[in-house]
């Protein structure tokens, strides 16, 4: 049976896990092949027929491939989507909605759009990157070195040419296209997949009942028409994909259940809340909050890279359905969710919105569709609970739980780590980017260097050479003018292999972007909000306005203090993150994960060289401050 999309009802399909492939098995060294194929018989729904998708081995999501921390383990991607099986769905363009109307992406279909009949007859040109991976760059899947149909490409990922004292943690990474110009296309069409990592620490905390194991274990992936408007660039469809499916449910027994969770959507952030759902005869849902005699405890134990050294409890006891796990495309959760005291439950995940302090409406509650913010649904993933409880409450709970012991939060001060064991920053490199949006509407990644502290050589610089100044805490006024802003701009960011640097990027957007370095896992130091009044100087005024910090800067939240590749960086807010770049020497990138932001030129390269190389290299071209 097919219905009009407009009808469909929530949570009638069961929640799919990916197709495992465990390469645990094949050895130290393994070979593996993986095709990249259109697949014509994928059901998003059992409401809507089978449609077509560009899919890794014929499903989407592709196959969830499991390895150890000591494999190495060359992939194959073999491209056969042949030149006649052009991109799998339509891409719309609307015109900007009238003062007052809906946003056109709110609802399904493509009539009043303009079909972009290039992006129709685009053919599937593909390049695999292990988001996440400590990866030599010639298996980084470089945007530009994309494989035709019946070309293949070539990497090696995990432990090759790594010293002893370099692996990667423990931890759920995820692969997916990265063609120049078509990523956001391909990923929509179906090219993403997990890759999970496993290792001794995770083993451990398995072992001691601190986590679920292998089988109370689930994955979860969010990702067809693409829709966009004339001004909204970013896709922002109304239904919520996981596993491949919309709004399915998940049976799960009245225990503790490890969710490793991906936001994989194009652009569309997530709030996520766990509330009571009951579902009518019609199929409607009513949401409510659990009741708060029976919290469900939620607690985050790892983030992008691995594990926290402690579990973070997301439930606050005030408010038991309390989840707010915020995601922005990229970011993944590794979450344990407590059933135990809620047997024969109907619950529900539910994307929320921030509440809008310009509206005039009554501030939504959470369950409710928000049109007006571009949720028309708030459905994601309904979890029907099984009648006995099998197990005792999770360990969890005792605050004094570590799940890593070799975990170390980086500072750069003594003293400043709230109670996890600290590494200070050695010594390391400055650096600074600005989020500027250009009048076009182009939204793009300004790397800056020092041009003075002097204000009077600031008035006197022409207006030909655009500076940001930028006032620290003390009040002191520091001249930066950009010397990159394109893509295919010189790269300026010259980085030696083995050391650490500190990257300020500060957002002069109206909007959150978050923003991937490859090669490295890093973490986040601080957010510093700021008045950005100053860069809306007009052109020609004589000496710009400085941007100016508000306040002191803010660690970030307790389940933001892990290891990370992804962070959100929020309007109005320099965020600081602390890196080593350690392994592999070479060319990688950085980028917004918004992908139509990525695709429109939204990232930079740079490139990490030989320490003793660095030292013969030109002063300027390292681009940076000590």
């Amino acid at each position: 049976m097919s219905i009009d999309p407009a009808d469909l009802r929530p949570y009638q399909e069961q929640l799919p896990q990916p197709v495992r492939r465990d390469l645990r098995k094949h050895g130290l060294v393994c070979h593996e092949t993986v095709e990249i194929k259109h697949a014509t018989n994928i059901r998003y729904s059992s409401q809507l027929p089978a449609t077509s998708a560009w899919t890794y081995e014929g499903d989407v999501p592709g196959p969830l491939i499991i390895v150890d921390d000591n494999q190495t383990v060359h992939v194959e991607w073999r491209n056969t989507i042949e030149p006649a099986q052009t991109l799998p769905y339509r891409v719309v363009i609307f015109p900007n909605p009238a003062d007052g109307a809906l946003p056109f992406q709110n609802s399904p279909g493509a009539a009043g759009g303009d079909v972009d009949d290039a992006a129709s007859s685009l053919t599937a040109s593909t390049v695999t990157h292990l988001h996440g991976g400590l990866t030599a760059a010639d298996s980084d899947g470089w945007t530009e070195n994309v494989a035709p149909f019946h070309h293949s490409q070539f990497t090696t990922y995990g432990r090759a040419n790594l010293p002893d004292d370099t692996r990667q943690r423990a931890t759920m990474l995820w692969y997916h296209d990265h063609a120049v110009g078509v990523t956001r296309l391909n990923v929509y069409a179906g090219l993403f997949g997990l890759w999970v990592i496993r290792d001794a620490t995770e083993a451990a905390a398995i072992t001691n009942g601190l986590l679920p194991d292998e089988h109370d274990e689930l994955f979860l992936t969010g990702a067809i028409l693409h829709k966009t408007e004339t001004s909204t660039a970013e896709m922002f469809g109304p239904y919520t994909l996981v596993n491949g499916k919309i709004w399915p449910t998940c049976d799960v027994p009245a225990r503790p259940i490890r969710f490793r969770v991906l936001n994989g959507s194009n652009a569309r952030t997530y709030r996520l809340r766990i509330l009571d759902a009951a579902i009518a005869d019609d199929g409607s849902v009513t949401y409510t909050p659990i009741d708060p005699a029976s919290p469900l405890p939620i607690y985050q134990v790892g983030t992008d890279g691995g594990l926290l050294d402690h579990p973070v409890a997301l439930t606050e006891p005030a408010a038991p359905d309390g989840l707010t796990l915020t995601l922005a495309p990229a970011e993944r959760a590794d979450l344990v969710i407590d059933f135990s005291r809620h047997s024969g439950a109907s619950l529900a995940m539910v994307n929320t919105v921030e509440p809008d302090s310009t509206s005039t409406d009554p501030p939504p509650k959470p369950g409710d569709a928000v049109p007006k913010q571009r949720l028309p649904f708030p459905h994601v993933l309904r979890f029907h609970v099984g009648p006995d409880a099998h197990a005792a409450a999770s360990p969890l709970s005792d605050p004094g739980v570590t799940l890593d012991p070799q975990f170390r939060r980086y500072v750069h001060d003594a003293g400043t780590g709230a109670g996890h064991q600290e590494l200070v920053l050695p010594k390391h490199t400055h650096r600074w980017i600005a989020l500027t949006e250009n009048p076009l509407g182009n939204l793009l990644f300004r790397e800056l260097v020092v041009h003075t502290t002097d204000p009077d050589v600031a008035a006197a610089t022409p207006a030909t050479t655009p500076l940001i100044p930028i006032a620290a805490l003390n009040g002191v006024v520091t001249w930066y003018r950009t010397v990159a802003r394109m893509f295919h701009d010189p790269v300026r960011f010259f980085i030696p292999r083995g050391s650490w640097e500190t990257w300020n990027i500060l957002n002069l957007t109206g909007d959150p972007h978050p923003v991937h370095v490859h090669l490295v896992q890093f973490q986040i130091l601080a957010r510093q909000p700021y008045d950005i009044s100053g860069f809306q100087t007009p052109p020609g005024a004589d000496p710009p306005s400085p941007v100016t910090p508000i306040g002191l800067a803010a660690p970030p939240a307790a389940n933001e203090q892990g290891f990370k590749d992804t962070v959100r960086v929020d309007p109005k807010t320099v965020t600081s993150i602390a890196a080593k770049f350690e392994g592999y020497c070479g060319k990688y990138m950085y980028h917004c994960h918004i992908l139509e932001h990525e695709d429109h030129d939204m990232m930079r390269p740079f490139v990490v060289v030989a320490p003793d190389a660095f030292a013969l290299m030109p002063a300027d071209m390292g681009g940076m401050t000590m």
